[in-house]
């Protein structure tokens, strides 16, 4: 879930620094092509260029009655202008290209808020986000007047609708965030926390948890399934901060059932942090089970892992000859180094019948 995060980020930076990129070079968007797939009362559709490409969402009913088996064009009229669809639908899929005309009613108004000379390619982002005049007007009513040019840039490439900013402003107001900057709502839809994920972290018990923590939370890869899995585990009391520690350690909840079905059931979080970090799973000490050693505790296992005690090095001495050998002969086997290949070595010198201990000192003499 980590990695999930770590690449959606990555891929809105990018976005965000193309579109940036087709703002100061006033980048042709016109024409270009498009790929739709329609889901229920919704569709979304692709859209690309030479250079850039980016995705929108659109009510069915925008679109109309849409041809099909045969080509035909298909307008949606928004505020910032009006994009013409030519191509084929058929199966909930559609494509084929498009050509997209900025309103110059909505520029003049644009004019009048205080952005002047605004770019081809950040109109049609105006387009696909659907920042209209009634967006303005709500923005006003709750307190984000003067917006600057950079963060309707902002607005319009995070595709942070009139939807996704009434959902984060009616959240702040109800859980008593106050009055929230636009660049951290920007910064926090970068990071794909919407007030959905926050709203479940309070569902889950973090009633005081900070916009910063939510951020931290989803960037570690946080969710709220993990946290409820993690106390279905028996982690009851678990922490923002211990569920985030866990998922930077590896820390599963399959790895922690894995001990409780190996009958550790009191085993903590810090415990179970630990053993991840010596790399000590269920299935290491599952191997010593099947060799034999009914016993292996996770501190034992711990200990083997720490001395390189590996099941396979047990398997090679045994295959030596040596049939009988603790985990305790094994952990000082290879604290002296007394490896597999040097047994073999001293026993094709001619050095063959020797105990376990006189290899020992053999190694410990320098041979």
């Amino acid at each position: 879930m980590m990695l999930v995060a770590v690449c959606l980020t990555a891929i809105t930076l990018f976005v965000s620094l193309i579109a940036n990129a087709q703002d100061d070079m006033n980048e042709e968007i016109n024409p270009g092509v498009w790929s739709a797939y329609i889901n229920k009362d919704r569709v979304h559709i692709q859209f690309g260029g030479i250079h850039w490409s980016s995705g929108a969402n659109f009510d069915l009913s925008e679109l109309g009655t849409l041809p099909t088996g045969t080509a035909g064009t298909v307008t949606v009229k928004r505020d910032p202008g009006t994009m013409t669809f030519t191509g084929n639908w058929s199966n909930g899929a559609g494509r084929g290209t498009y050509v997209f005309v900025a309103d110059p009613a909505f520029k003049s108004y644009l004019e009048s808020e205080g952005f002047r000379e605004i770019p081809d390619a950040l109109m049609i982002h105006l387009f696909f986000t659907n920042i209209n005049k009634a967006y303005f007007a709500y923005m006003k009513e709750n307190g984000y007047q003067g917006i600057t040019i950079g963060q309707l840039k902002d607005l319009a490439y995070q595709n942070m609708n009139q939807r996704v900013m009434s959902a984060y402003v009616e959240l702040f107001k109800k859980e008593g965030y106050g009055k929230v900057s636009l660049e951290k709502m920007v910064e926090l839809r970068e990071h794909g926390v919407g007030a959905d994920f926050i709203n479940s972290l309070h569902e889950a018990g973090y009633a005081h948890v900070s916009l910063e923590k939510a951020q931290e939370a989803m960037d570690h890869g946080v969710t709220p399934d993990f946290i409820s899995d993690m106390k279905k585990a028996g982690a009851r009391d678990i922490s923002l901060d211990e569920a985030i520690e866990l998922r930077d350690h590896g820390v599963t909840v399959e790895f922690i059932k894995g001990f409780r079905d190996l009958g550790y059931t009191d085993l903590s979080l810090e415990r179970a942090q630990e053993l991840q970090d010596h790399g000590v799973t269920v299935e290491f000490i599952r191997e010593f089970q099947k060799m034999g050693y009914k016993n292996v505790s996770p501190d034992r296992a711990q200990e083997l892992r720490d001395h390189g005690v590996e099941p396979s090095f047990i398997s090679g001495i045994k295959g030596l000859g040596f049939a009988d050998v603790s985990l305790e002969k094994a952990v000082e086997l290879q604290d002296h180094g007394v490896t597999v290949e040097f047994i073999r070595r001293m026993q094709e010198k001619g050095l063959k019948n020797l105990s376990l201990d006189e290899y020992v000192r053999l190694r410990d003499s320098g041979m």
